[in-house]
């Protein structure tokens, strides 16, 4: 591969095809010996291949044809805005203190509660259950919630 650096360029499939479709261009990329890095399914982004070239028309001859393709995205992407989708943040920095959460696991399972204390060093959070008869305070990992809603 030259020197030029290489883009982030997105190809629209059907949803739900999106793994199906990345096999089948990655057998023709290297039937060809297309000069592409990488190709890339992320979970937060349905519909969308995103391919690593040096430039869309490789990308073009890549996907061209195939039952599921769409079309190529105007423009290409830079890594910082692929960033957040790779490695998304971990609830417990997104949450404060007053937060209504669900809880995803354990015995409190689907019951919600608000955040009373958190714990970053732990990564646990105290939450009030407040579907309880009366304040019911648990001590959970950040792991086992989903925010629902910030503040109350």
């Amino acid at each position: 591969m030259s020197a030029r650096r290489a883009r982030f360029y997105g190809v629209r499939v059907t949803m739900g095809q999106e793994v199906t479709m990345a096999v089948m261009m990655e057998e023709r990329i290297r039937a060809a010996n297309l000069p592409v890095r990488s190709l890339c399914v992320l979970p937060g982004l349905r519909g969308v291949i995103v391919v690593e070239a040096e430039s869309p028309h490789v990308v073009q001859q890549a996907a061209y044809g195939l039952k599921h393709v769409r079309g190529l995205m105007r423009g290409s992407m830079d890594f910082s805005e692929l960033e957040r989708l790779i490695a998304p943040r971990p609830v417990i920095e997104m949450l404060q203190v007053g937060d209504v959460v669900e809880i995803t696991g354990g015995p409190f399972v689907g019951m919600r509660g608000r955040v009373v204390e958190i714990d970053r060093s732990k990564g646990e959070l105290r939450i009030e259950i407040t579907e309880a008869a009366y304040p019911l305070p648990v001590t959970i990992s950040a792991e086992y919630v989903r925010p629902v809603r910030e503040g109350g």
